[in-house]
């Protein structure tokens, strides 16, 4: 189950009483909290009828005496607790046996009342509680959006400053900031932030354009590693190591920009191989887990390099990597050495 059937359940008047929320997008989930309050819950009556609990700070007793209060001028009382701590690894607040009563509790809760958990770290999916969650309610994940859904989303928060963008420019802001990025840490709050940025700067133009995106988004790892590469790959060693030591500044770390640029490599060496054995675009994006329009990127990039210039590339960098652990080499030095061997 995601958000969007909890929100289909909540418009047909369906809810269940009982909810367990989790994973890594809680921006998305406080704003399906909050649109449920809002339909659940009078403003008058919110501070009877509405109650936060920090599952961190709570006992059991504490979350079974706010679900029997009975709401007050109203049908339905929501109890949200976050983070409770037996969802999770060591336990401090609650026993096993009050984790037990808890669970026993579940099949006696309320018809008056809705109880969402609140998971904002990783769940233990093999706890009594969670898989009691799962047999008596709805777990719900709130994990990434899809590319599909992101665009609407982006859309949407654009609409609501009362700016237009079109499919294209959101294709391109996605891009840079990273969000769909196999190992992107970036979540919704990050880019509604930079849809903010975006739409004050635009002041009374309604439009946003790509030059308002290259402007102002920041670009994500991925991006720079690209970037990085594709000077390596045109020769241009006094800007690949400009470049290098902007990331340096910028915080990323020597190990990590290594990795990245082996990655990178890799994925180029593997292109160029597969488009010359025949496979399209198409054909090759799903066999490396890449999205369409990465894999055109690389694709296009790729054509810099001969095969042979790829795979002796990746050679250096296991070479280069191998030297940095074993200490015989300074990390930043290596790097340098590994992008000035390419300029040559």
């Amino acid at each position: 189950m995601d958000y969007k059937d909890v929100l289909k359940d909540l418009k047909n008047g369906q809810l269940n009483n009982l909810y367990l929320f989790y994973g890594r997008e809680y921006y998305l989930i406080e704003n399906t909290i909050n649109v449920i309050k809002e339909k659940t819950i009078n403003k008058g009556f919110e501070d009877l009828n509405y109650q936060f609990i920090d599952g961190k700070e709570t006992d059991v007793d504490t979350i079974i005496h706010a679900c029997e209060t009975l709401p007050f001028m109203g049908e339905k009382r929501m109890v949200l607790v976050k983070d409770l701590e037996c969802f999770f690894g060591k336990r401090k607040n609650i026993s096993e046996g009050e984790e037990e009563r808890l669970i026993k509790y579940f099949t006696d809760l309320s018809d008056t009342t809705q109880l969402f958990f609140i998971a904002t770290q990783e769940i233990d999916k093999r706890k009594k509680i969670i898989k009691a969650i799962k047999k008596h309610g709805e777990m719900v994940s709130f994990d990434k959006l899809k590319e599909r859904d992101l665009h609407k989303w982006v859309q949407k928060i654009f609409k609501k400053y009362n700016k237009e963008i079109k499919e294209k420019e959101i294709a391109f802001l996605l891009e840079l900031i990273g969000y769909l990025d196999r190992n992107s840490n970036k979540n919704l709050k990050d880019l509604d932030n930079e849809i903010n940025k975006l739409c004050s700067f635009l002041g009374d133009r309604n439009l946003v354009t790509s030059k308002d995106i290259e402007l102002l988004a920041p670009k994500s790892m991925e991006n720079n590693i690209f970037s990085l590469v594709e000077f390596i790959g045109s020769k241009n060693t006094d800007k690949a190591l400009s470049f290098f030591n902007d990331m340096l500044m910028e915080g990323e770390s020597e190990i990590k920009i290594l990795y990245m640029i082996t990655r990178q490599f890799r994925y180029l060496f593997q292109i160029k191989l597969m488009e010359k054995q025949g496979y399209t675009a198409m054909a090759i994006g799903p066999k490396l887990g890449l999205r369409a329009f990465v894999t055109k990127k690389y694709l296009s990039q790729a054509r810099n390099f001969e095969a042979e210039v790829l795979r002796k590339a990746l050679e250096v960098c296991l070479y280069t990597d191998e030297s940095i652990k074993k200490g015989k080499i300074d990390q930043r030095l290596g790097i340098e050495l590994l992008i000035t061997q390419f300029g040559k």
